[in-house]
């Protein structure tokens, strides 16, 4: 009988590494270390609306918005779910048919999104598609500009120059 239960305990004890459960209760680390709150990352959205207000006529961003400062708006309405690409195409359309830019917004919903909003004024939802896509790109590429940049010694050395900033991981990516 000892036999038995020592030759169980050896077979029990000499179990294959792939045959152990991991539960995801393992603790790393930096486990006890104090996070930082959560915060959205509204940089890159206020910086995407400066861009905007540069690839676009003062002119038309007032008739639009019905602001006079129309990054605010465009920021408010990037935070409240709109895409940019469509926010690009829903300026186009507020420009072309001379419908305030709120309503629009306000509309985009209930008319079962750009196509829908876009039949119902009449216009080409592929083709104003198109166009704000030309937008947005036009803008991204501005996106930078607007961006704060850290001067820490760290970071100093990343933008060196010879060193691509586009690019995540340097030069050539």
């Amino acid at each position: 009988m000892r036999f038995l239960f020592l030759a169980f305990l050896l077979a029990a004890a000499v179990v294959p590494a792939p045959a152990q459960v991991y539960l995801g209760a393992e603790l790393g680390p930096d486990s006890f270390m104090h996070g930082g709150e959560a915060a959205v990352d509204g940089l890159s959205e206020e910086a995407f609306a400066w861009a905007v207000t540069v690839e676009v006529s003062s002119s038309v961003l007032y008739s639009v918005f019905r602001s006079s400062s129309p990054e605010a708006e465009i920021f408010k309405y990037l935070r409240h779910g709109i895409y940019r690409q469509e926010l690009a195409a829903l300026l186009l359309l507020s420009r072309e048919k001379d419908v305030p830019f709120s309503k629009l917004a306000a509309e985009l919903p209930k008319a079962g999104g750009l196509r829908g909003l876009s039949k119902k004024y009449g216009a080409d939802a592929a083709d104003l598609f198109a166009r704000g896509g030309r937008l947005k790109e036009a803008a991204d590429l501005r996106v930078p500009l607007f961006l704060s940049v850290s001067t820490s010694p760290a970071q100093a050395e990343f933008f060196s120059p010879g060193i691509s900033t586009g690019a995540v991981g340097g030069a050539g990516q």
